[in-house]
């Protein structure tokens, strides 16, 4: 009798073991499967990357770039403008892979693919660019938040590898414009084509 009670024991905590991996299991898919851009962006905190930034050189060139919510939260558009040079994509994550991508085209002709990290508190882009000719160079662009209204971009060389190399070629602050108020209308002005109407 001893024997049966512990075989029926051990056939509850089997179930219950059971149900409850299967149950973690549905829940982890669940989770993966809703996982988004946004999502990331906030998890891993760089999503005060949004919004427009601009900044001038030391030799008085200007250059901005926009970060912008194409179809919340999914898919993020990316312009770059400066340097006689121009450049927009667009950034999404890619569930199968778990890597969030970035894919665009620039004014020379050239075409490029990045994959984004987040860590430290910097955003990384590494990316492999094909230019009009067809050659492709690596870059690694490192963004970090300074305060509220400052972006620094530090781009690097990448080797064979994707390891990016011990100092930036180059280095850009952003400042971050503010986004104009939109337009109200007046009362005055729909007063004035009331009483148009009404003479």
């Amino acid at each position: 009798m001893n024997q049966q009670r512990t075989t029926g024991l051990k056939k509850k905590v089997t179930k219950i073991f059971l149900a409850a991996a299967v149950g973690l299991i549905i829940w982890s898919s669940a989770a993966s499967a809703q996982e988004s851009l946004g999502s990331l962006m906030e998890q891993s905190g760089s999503d005060w990357i949004v919004g427009k930034w601009a900044g001038e050189s030391p030799d008085g060139q200007k250059y901005a770039i926009e970060y912008k919510w194409e179809l919340k939260p999914h898919v993020l558009s990316v312009h770059f403008k400066g340097f006689d040079f121009e450049y927009h994509g667009i950034i999404f994550y890619k569930a199968a892979e778990e890597q969030v991508v970035q894919i665009g085209v620039d004014s020379n002709g050239g075409n490029g693919k990045g994959i984004w990290d987040a860590e430290y508190g910097k955003a990384t882009m590494k990316s492999e660019h094909a230019g009009e000719d067809g050659e492709i160079s690596r870059m690694g662009f490192v963004y970090s938040k300074v305060d509220a209204n400052t972006m620094k971009l530090e781009l690097y060389g990448l080797d064979e590898y994707g390891t990016l190399g011990d100092e930036p070629g180059t280095t850009l602050e952003f400042k971050r414009q503010k986004q104009p108020e939109p337009k109200k209308a007046t009362g005055s002005s729909n007063s004035k084509s009331d009483e148009k109407k009404s003479q």
